[in-house]
């Protein structure tokens, strides 16, 4: 105990020091975290990247093949991926055509023919004449391409508006299958007439021509060598895809091909859109020879930022070159980082970006900087650590201190108690083993004296000392009076014993308290009476408890015998049993010689004995009370004592009535 005093007092010395060193060491740990985090996340999408990339290696050349794909997994973080072999594009396959700028719409003004049937048209009051005008302005050779291309798109409009979808239909396939006239076509124009051609098939409920229809255009978009407007062709694939899943009689084994297929389309046409408006940087880091060891490169022009995956990760010849979704993979980054930083949380630190916006951390208003790094090449992070303030440091040391004073109170009271009560345990030992060893002397004193009287009255009678009626018949009553004694002595050890089995050596009754009562007192009248004591008695009927016959008889033996025993004559013995509200009352009630204060909350304990005067003048065991008190307890019953030395007691015992 003063060597943990010592050193406690010691450490409390040195706690501005100790804490000092604890934020040194939590500050390096802090960086070292912070770092095995970053990196340990980045690595993670790296592999989530790499998984990708081979998934899309091992898709269909074709996007009419694309039925039975699978999803694709996205990554967070990655908005887009490209798969490079020897230098080749492999994915997204239609990436590979010439990128080439879009056509304009021709400009020319309308003819005479052409104002007099929008005229008409406007008016639709003459339905023939305008018919009529239609056929001479589509079949008019003198019309140059660019013209027919604005009359037929006209034509187109008035059959629609008209609801001759028929006719629309004939005029929108001249646009499409005469090539003379495809070349005048804009590419928005072009899916313009792709969509209206296609709605016009799904309000006729042609289904199943739709389908068709929509197919064969992404069949000549995947044979053309040029992409001209990845919008437009986007606008159109989505808008007619989407209406084909929602038609009600497409099987289930199509609807699956489509929904893959617009997914898979969707996604090539996006990042051939990225790779188009950022070929440049494509080309800057693909042909870059400085790839770190690691097989990663980052590239950015300020506004993308790119990474490319090569070996030793990837096999080979294989490149993938990833378009980073900044805010997504920053994010990721700061919450992984946010769940490392949670155990430091004593350690100031900010980890901020090229513009200096906090991402993490804080920044201390008055707190000087203890170092700064940078803490990756991408994001470019720099990570700030803080000196920790002095009103702090003594703060912590003062609550530490506290603390450890506590701590040393506490164990300085625990000592004291537990030294206390284990002091307190080997006098309750001690006195333990007193009572046995005193139980013992007096119940084979108990056992002696009455054996000793019957053996000596029966062998004077066995010898023929005795020879009057009136003497044997003493000595018989003699015998009889001590094998009583030694039968009550053994009785009350067997109880005791019994006793010690608990509840399941009991046989539970219903029993009426009063008729067990008055028969313990029939049997132990006489011993009271040839005393000299006078008995008052009072047993209502129907007392009725849940008990143990045996049990309750004892305890009533018990209380008995000891107020015959400890009554002087001439002296009195009061003996009740009646019913109380909810409970069955059983009392004794002498006017012996009573137990002081001091004693009475020992006289329930095994082998205890009131003072050694009397345990000279009155033989006992020491065990009646303590069988009372079992008997009470395992019958849920309560006992209370009143008495005083010189005046008598009064035991009252409290059970549970049953109806």
């Amino acid at each position: 105990m003063a060597i943990l005093s010592y050193l406690s007092f010691r450490n409390i010395q040195n706690e501005n020091y100790l804490i000092q060193k604890n934020f040194d060491e939590s500050r390096v740990s802090l960086q070292k975290e912070l770092e095995e985090t970053l990196e340990k996340e980045q690595n993670k999408i790296f592999q989530e990247t790499k998984t990708a990339s081979l998934f899309l290696y091992e898709q269909p050349k074709s996007l009419l093949e694309f039925g039975n794909v699978a999803n694709f997994k996205d990554v967070v973080g990655v908005e887009a991926m490209f798969l490079y072999n020897n230098g080749a594009l492999i994915y997204p396959d239609i990436s590979s055509k010439l990128l080439s700028s879009s056509k304009k719409f021709p400009n020319s003004t309308p003819n005479l023919a052409e104002i007099a049937l929008y005229q008409g048209e406007l008016a639709n009051d003459n339905l023939q004449e305008t018919l009529f005008s239609r056929e001479m302005l589509a079949q008019n050779p003198l019309l140059s391409p660019k013209e027919q291309i604005l009359n037929i798109l006209g034509l187109v409009r008035i059959a629609y508006k008209s609801k001759d979808y028929g006719e629309a239909l004939r005029l929108l396939r001249i646009l499409e299958t005469k090539s003379k006239l495809q070349g005048f076509l804009h590419s928005d124009l072009t899916r313009s007439i792709n969509l209206l051609h296609f709605e016009i098939l799904v309000k006729m409920k042609k289904h199943q021509d739709a389908e068709d229809y929509c197919l064969s255009v992404l069949n000549h978009f995947l044979q053309d060598s040029t992409i001209e407007d990845i919008p437009s062709t986007r606008f159109f694939f989505e808008t007619a895809f989407t209406q084909i899943l929602s038609f009600e009689d497409l099987k289930q084994e199509k609807r699956e091909a489509f929904w893959n297929l617009r997914s898979n389309f969707n996604r090539q046409l996006g990042y051939t859109e990225i790779l188009m408006h950022n070929q440049e940087l494509f080309q800057n880091i693909l042909y870059n020879e400085s790839s770190s060891k690691a097989g990663i490169l980052f590239k950015s022009d300020g506004d993308v930022t790119l990474f490319k995956m090569s070996y030793p990760i990837l096999s080979g010849n294989q490149v993938v070159i990833a378009k980073i979704d900044e805010t997504a993979f920053q994010n990721r980054i700061i919450d992984k980082l946010r769940n490392a930083t949670q155990r430091w949380s004593n350690v100031p630190f900010s980890i901020t970006d090229t513009r200096d916006s906090l991402l993490l951390g804080s920044i201390p208003n008055s707190a000087s900087i203890i170092s700064q790094s940078s803490f990756t090449s991408f994001p470019s992070w720099q990570l700030s650590l803080y000196e920790k303030d002095i009103g702090e440091i003594r703060k912590e040391s003062r609550h530490r201190m506290f603390l450890m004073y506590g701590l040393l109170f506490f164990s300085l009271i625990t000592v004291i108690f537990g030294s206390f009560f284990m002091l307190r345990f080997f006098v309750q030992e001690h006195k333990l083993l007193a009572m046995k060893a005193n139980f013992l002397s007096s119940v084979s004193h108990e056992l002696k004296t009455p054996l000793t009287s019957i053996k000596m009255f029966a062998e004077m009678m066995a010898r023929g000392r005795v020879m009057k009626v009136e003497k044997i018949q003493e000595y018989s009553g003699l015998i009889n009076k001590e094998a009583s004694r030694l039968e009550n002595l053994i009785g009350a050890i067997l109880n005791y014993t019994r006793m010690e089995h608990g509840t399941g050596a009991f046989k539970w009754e219903k029993l009426d308290f009063s008729v067990c009562a008055k028969k313990v007192f029939e049997a132990v009248e006489d011993i009271g009476v040839e005393k000299g004591l006078s008995f008052k008695t009072h047993f209502d009927p129907n007392v009725y408890v849940m008990g143990d016959y045996t049990a309750l008889y004892s305890l009533a033996q018990n209380l008995i015998e000891n107020a015959i025993k400890y009554t002087n004559a001439p002296g009195d013995i009061e003996i009740k049993v009646y019913n109380e509200d909810d409970r069955a009352v059983f009392s004794v009630i002498d006017t012996g010689v009573g137990i002081p204060s001091s004693e009475q909350k020992n006289i329930f304990n095994d082998f205890y004995r009131v003072g050694d005067e009397m345990t000279r003048s009155t033989k006992g065991s020491g065990l009646g009370l303590a069988i009372v008190k079992r008997v009470a307890e395992t019958h849920k019953a309560t006992i209370s004592l009143t008495s005083k030395p010189g005046k008598g007691s009064n035991f009252t015992v409290r059970f549970r009535k049953v109806d």
